[in-house]
């Protein structure tokens, strides 16, 4: 029987994707370099998952070969090093790199990869490493789908939290961002691995685009707070992109809860 591989499984998206496989039987195994799970406020979560799990570092090129059976006919590589660099390269690049060399590329018949909206037009260094992750599964020869997702609803509400929560609130009220929820990305997910490779790109993002000055005001109505908030001027490219809306698409997810019911589910129905 056939089995997909499923790299950074302990991750946030990972979590949500194990947690579907294991409801629809799906044949998997986990690689991570450890058990523990963290959500976006790094806190540590108990992580109960019935899939099998292996010990696989891909920032190191040696020793990943056993850890590959060969029932493994499909890889779906949610791992990511965030900023972190190895060599002064960005980890992603490397452990993308390591995967594709450590696979017999005759035995995979799809890898899936999990991108972001707006890589190729946000200067933004982890994108900018994203993108080459990208091109190197494109050149590696093997069959693969990319699917580029926004912004998860838990991610934006940590970030635009912890600006709330500096001594004095700044916000860049004119950046866009397109929440989704995570387990519509898993969803979609699941649809990738169980067909055929498209060698494509496509985006995926939440139902409704927001700025950031609205996503402040509903997080604080939510959160029964009264805060005066600073406007932290557009400067950079990086910032003049996300206040483009170069991270949103067209492509919305009909899966995806709202931003709104993201909070009431949170924060209570009382909002």
């Amino acid at each position: 029987m056939s089995k997909i591989l499923v790299t950074g499984g302990t991750g946030v998206l990972g979590r949500a994707v194990t947690k579907l496989f294991t409801s629809n039987q799906t044949n998997f195994v986990i690689g991570s370099r450890d058990r523990n799970f963290k959500n976006y406020d790094k806190e540590n979560v108990n992580t109960n998952f019935n899939g099998q799990w292996i010990q696989m570092d891909l920032l190191k090129s040696k020793g990943i070969d056993q850890s590959l059976g060969k029932d493994i006919d499909t890889i779906l590589h949610l791992a990511s090093m965030n900023l972190k660099k190895v060599n002064g390269q960005l980890g992603d690049i490397i452990v993308t790199k390591n995967l594709i060399d450590s696979v017999d590329k005759r035995q995979i018949k799809h890898l899936v990869y999990i991108s972001i909206v707006g890589i190729d037009k946000i200067p933004f260094p982890y994108y900018r490493a994203k993108l080459e992750c990208e091109r190197l599964i494109k050149t590696s020869g093997i069959p693969y789908t990319i699917l580029r997702a926004t912004q998860f609803h838990d991610f934006v509400d940590a970030i635009v939290s912890k600006l709330l929560n500096l001594p004095i609130p700044i916000v860049p009220k004119k950046l866009k961002v397109q929440p989704i929820q995570i387990e519509a990305v898993a969803e979609e997910l699941n649809k990738i691995v169980k067909g055929s490779p498209s060698n494509q790109i496509y985006d995926l993002g939440g139902q409704k685009i927001y700025t950031f000055k609205e996503i402040a005001a509903s997080l604080m109505k939510a959160r029964h707070e009264n805060k005066m908030v600073v406007n932290l001027p557009i400067v950079g490219g990086v910032m003049k992109a996300f206040a483009r809306g170069e991270c949103t698409c067209d492509n919305r997810s009909s899966s995806s809860n709202t931003w709104e019911e993201y909070l009431a589910d949170k924060y209570g129905k009382g909002i």
